[in-house]
């Protein structure tokens, strides 16, 4: 009988005080990891895989998985497990295949020289500005989940307070995020989301749901 083998360890994220040994990484990869957007929650609420995908290796590397029903693929929420504080991917080496496939509009018009690296990474802190701006109001409003994707958060917020009596301070900073959201969704739209015809993207991930 052979033996079983062990179940594959869940890959630590980098920390600690001692010194780090970081290669060298190309432009690209420095904006991919500066940015993050595509893993955290801000421009997706989850992620579903593809036929190629092996999701029980995904599964014991720590990732949430939702089973597959029907016709709906299996998929894990956002933000991502894997996600790193310094936006590198625990799992990177077996991230599924939409993680591989995906890349935002910025990079595409950065990688071919449309936008300079320094202009998309100025780009990309004005829009974790803006998502950061949301989740301090949604904070304000009593939403400390985090570990749900913005638009998932904003969605649940407004159907609270619509269903119920909001007071007037809550009412005003109620709009102060619709307003924010709106300006993310526009900034997403614009800068990060890529056509459906150049990407499989809108069948993969859940994007900023509607206000």
């Amino acid at each position: 009988m052979k033996p079983r083998r062990p179940a594959p360890a869940t890959p630590p994220c980098q920390t600690g005080p001692g010194p780090r040994i970081v290669p060298p990484v190309k432009p690209a990869e420095d904006l991919c990891r500066a940015c993050g957007m595509c893993c955290d929650g801000t421009l997706f609420d989850l992620v579903r895989l593809e036929p190629g995908d092996d999701a029980r290796r995904l599964a014991r590397l720590g990732l949430p998985l939702a089973a597959a029903r029907g016709r709906q693929a299996a998929r894990f929420p956002q933000p991502c497990a894997a996600l790193c504080a310094d936006g590198s991917c625990r799992v990177y080496a077996d991230r599924p295949g939409q993680c591989r496939a995906f890349e935002c509009r910025l990079l595409q018009e950065a990688k071919a020289g449309r936008v300079s690296f320094p202009a998309a990474a100025r780009r990309v802190t004005a829009a974790k500005r803006r998502a950061n701006q949301v989740r301090r109001l949604l904070r304000a409003l009593g939403d400390h989940d985090e570990q749900r994707a913005l638009g998932e958060r904003f969605h649940r917020t407004s159907e609270r307070l619509e269903a119920g009596t909001a007071d007037p301070a809550a009412s005003a900073i109620y709009a102060d995020l619709s307003l924010a959201m709106h300006r993310l969704k526009l900034e997403a739209h614009a800068h990060f989301h890529t056509p459906p015809a150049a990407t499989p993207e809108s069948r993969v991930a859940g994007k900023l749901r509607r206000g």
